[in-house]
């Protein structure tokens, strides 16, 4: 009963109502659209953001300058793609000439976590995460879950990092939420929740796949049956083929792509016909080389945000990959599609006796050090964990050992860890820099 209210209060009384209120009856109709309306409207908002931009925020206002772009010269895409990208280098190196110096609204600072290898740190206006809210209220809705439908989250709560206050406890009762930490995927805990999800059913998951996997393998092994949500969320890392069919034979539901980022909130949505919707605020170009890329043909991501104006991402290159769809959907969505998602994958890690580590034990430990430019942590084998850091500035040796200190309760004492620092980080055969790799996996004997 507690979190039917909260999903009524949430959309009618609570923080951000009239705005989600606002955005959901706008998102409901504009999904409809036919593409070519859509696409107009995206113009226009594109012309209004580069021209605030130019305006009221010093970063762009000067590379706009020196690359000799005014505003008024944005009257197609064409002309929008011919500005100058931004890059995460830009975001760590600038952050504060990315701040908008007439933006009033309410506004929150977070951080990335870091899974790139590069922690940065942004601002988002409150009113973004408002419309995000509504975004994925309708985008649920598609299969069926309202606000405040029971939902099981095998993902890090932001509050998890200092430990469960009675609060957050308390308010995820109301909202519906039952939360297992990608932290702790030891038996014992994922043996008391999964009690737990027989009894309370939830409606949906949301997930990280790397820890769902675990879990919905060790639910396999063990021949635990009957946790039946209506659907699967995905979120934070790219979901292969094969894990979708392992939740298809654990839980009998149908996995969903939900594509976001800290700094860029939702971004694209899988809708009930397969298609990974981009959302009608968000503008994402893909390249290859520079150029843009045809339908089909995979090159980098590059995103704007059409609703941020605290701290615009415009032309903003987030380091994922991706291939845009020609063809409409079948569903009669006018929003485009992205064809294939080959974002970052994310390896587990595992402690000497071949437990699960998952990557958000890292990312607490190294999202809050801000000397840290760069960082890669590799595992060749279950005995060793060798963390590379490239620095902003100098540091001490006992910075290194503190780090090491942090990240061995996650590991296990056996463990041997070593913390070094590296001019640059080495990049694969393929060109990319692996920030997380690991050679070994849950229950292997190497």
């Amino acid at each position: 009963m507690y979190s039917r209210l909260y999903g009524f209060a949430r959309r009618r009384i609570g923080p951000g109502h009239r705005v989600i209120q606002r955005s959901l009856l706008e998102l409901e109709r504009s999904q409809w659209l036919p593409p070519a309306e859509l696409a107009e409207r995206q113009l226009g908002k594109i012309r209004d953001l580069v021209g605030y931009a130019c305006e009221n925020v010093p970063f762009y206002r000067e590379l706009y300058r020196r690359a000799g772009v005014h505003p008024r010269d944005i009257r197609t895409f064409d002309d929008f793609r011919s500005l100058p990208l931004l890059t995460r280098d830009d975001v760590k190196d600038h952050r504060k000439d990315l701040i908008s110096t007439a933006y009033r609204g309410e506004v929150v600072e977070g951080s990335t976590s870091g899974s790139t290898g590069q922690p940065m740190r942004y601002l988002a206006e409150k009113a973004t995460s408002y419309w995000s809210y509504a975004a994925e209220t309708r985008c649920r809705a598609w299969y069926g879950v309202r606000p405040g439908d029971r939902m099981a989250r095998f993902l890090l709560a932001l509050s998890q990092g200092s430990g469960r206050s009675w609060k957050s406890r308390f308010s995820d009762r109301v909202r519906g939420y039952r939360w297992l930490d990608p932290r702790n995927l030891d038996e014992s805990s994922m043996g008391a929740f999964a009690d737990v999800l027989l009894k309370w059913r939830p409606r949906m998951f949301r997930v990280y796949p790397s820890a769902l996997t675990i879990f919905a393998k060790y639910l396999q092994e063990r021949g635990i049956a009957g946790i039946r949500p209506v659907f699967i969320e995905s979120t934070g890392e790219k979901v292969t083929l094969s894990q979708r069919r392992l939740f298809e034979e654990v839980f009998g539901a149908p996995t969903v792509d939900h594509y976001s980022s800290l700094e860029i909130y939702s971004i694209a949505y899988e809708c009930p016909r397969g298609s990974l919707h981009i959302f009608e605020d968000r503008y994402l170009e893909v390249l290859t080389d520079g150029r843009a890329a045809g339908p089909g043909v995979t090159g980098d991501l590059v995103l704007t945000a059409l609703n941020q104006y605290a701290m615009p991402f415009i032309r903003y290159q987030n380091g994922d990959v991706g291939a845009l769809e020609s063809a409409e959907c079948p569903c009669g969505r006018g929003m485009p599609v992205l064809r294939e998602m080959g974002g970052r994958k994310s390896d587990v890690f595992v402690t000497a006796d071949g437990q699960p580590v998952h990557w958000t034990g890292v990312y607490l430990v190294m999202m809050p050090k801000h000397e840290i430019y760069q960082y890669q942590i590799y595992q060749p084998d279950r005995g060793r964990v060798e963390v590379s850091l490239v620095c902003k500035q100098d540091i001490e040796i006992s910075y290194l050992e503190r780090i090491r200190r942090e990240l061995q309760p996650l590991f296990g004492e056996a463990m041997h860890i070593t913390v070094k620092r590296v001019d640059d980080l080495p990049a694969s055969a393929s060109g990319k820099r692996l920030f997380l790799r690991a050679d070994v996996n849950p229950g292997s004997s190497l």
